[in-house]
């Protein structure tokens, strides 16, 4: 800072600046310069002592807060890591269940399929010239199991029903092909294992 001197007295700041106090020089004869150069002394160390010990603390403190932003990182990985994990498993999971929905669907759309199929090929036994006897057998059977006695109707899809008293049977083409799909159980499941 530049002072302006004035002749009446200490030395004044330049416009806008404040007052610069100054050290009055010790006279070679001053009693307490030995003293004062003591004090100053002893307060320049202790000023550059409080300024090492502050210079110390910010040191310490900046790098204790390293070392805990650093495990405030290293947490906030690792729980993104575990959130991400649990979402991938989440996500996993529902992808395997629509999987195994889907296959579901695709193995009972063949299983009615083959049902259908059955259904349709057992149809075609009404015009087969062995149908008689077929339906012959059946009657036979039926008789057998509710007695000579038994009120036998043939079914319009082809088959038989017949009733005795509070007993009934049907021996009925779409029936008996129902029967032969489900008596297959486990082997038509090879159809859609690899």
């Amino acid at each position: 800072m530049t002072t302006d001197a004035s002749p009446n007295g200490p030395a004044t700041p330049r416009t806008g600046q404040a007052p610069v106090a100054t050290d009055p020089a010790p006279t070679p004869n001053d009693p307490l310069a030995p003293l004062t150069a003591t004090l100053i002394d002893r307060a320049e160390r202790e000023a550059a002592e409080v300024l090492a010990q502050a210079d110390a603390e910010a040191a310490a403190t900046v790098a204790r807060d390293r070392v805990e932003a650093e495990s405030i990182r290293a947490e906030a990985r690792a729980q993104g890591a575990t959130d991400a994990a649990t979402v991938l498993s989440a996500e996993r999971a529902r992808a395997e269940r629509e999987a195994r929905a889907l296959l579901l669907a695709a193995q009972q759309e063949a299983h009615e399929s083959a049902r259908g199929s059955a259904r349709d090929a057992v149809s075609g036994l009404k015009d087969d010239p062995e149908y008689p006897a077929l339906v012959a057998a059946l009657r036979a059977r039926a008789e057998a199991q509710l007695g000579p006695g038994a009120r036998i109707v043939e079914l319009p899809r082809g088959g038989i029903a017949a009733h005795a008293d509070d007993r009934r049977l049907e021996f009925g083409l779409d029936a008996l092909a129902d029967d032969l799909i489900d008596d297959l159980g486990a082997d038509i499941s090879e159809l859609w294992s690899p």
